[in-house]
């Protein structure tokens, strides 16, 4: 499998629509999106389209006079390559590190402790 490149905040928030749309989007598209969250321009966002593509989680494809953008990634490969990413950073690649921070903190639910323990039992 290829890098995975990390993305920023905003750039992220451009791949959330892209993701949640599951079909080529055009910046036009996009912009109406933002336009509730952000008050980005379009060139701000035409900036961070590029980067997104130089970073091989996007790519662009020409129609007419417009560009259609999909994702070369899914949602969940990004947040899976995060996570172990995460884990590697902050806990010295230990996931029972992760854990153990997890319950210690109390963050664990009953419920999510049970959804862990039947993962662990396949």
């Amino acid at each position: 499998m290829k890098e995975i490149k990390r993305i920023s905040n905003s750039e992220m928030q451009i791949m959330q629509y892209i993701w949640q749309a599951e079909h080529p989007v055009t910046t036009a598209e996009i912009m109406l999106n933002l336009s509730e969250k952000s008050e980005w321009k379009q060139k701000t966002v035409i900036t961070f389209l590029a980067r997104l593509i130089e970073k091989g989680v996007l790519k662009a494809t020409r129609v007419g006079r417009a560009y259609h953008y999909e994702a070369c990634i899914t949602e969940q490969e990004y947040l899976n390559h995060e996570t172990k990413q995460f884990v590697k950073d902050v806990h010295k690649g230990s996931i029972l590190g992760f854990i153990s921070a997890l319950c210690d903190n109390g963050d664990l639910t009953r419920e999510d402790i049970e959804t862990l323990m039947k993962h662990l039992k396949e």
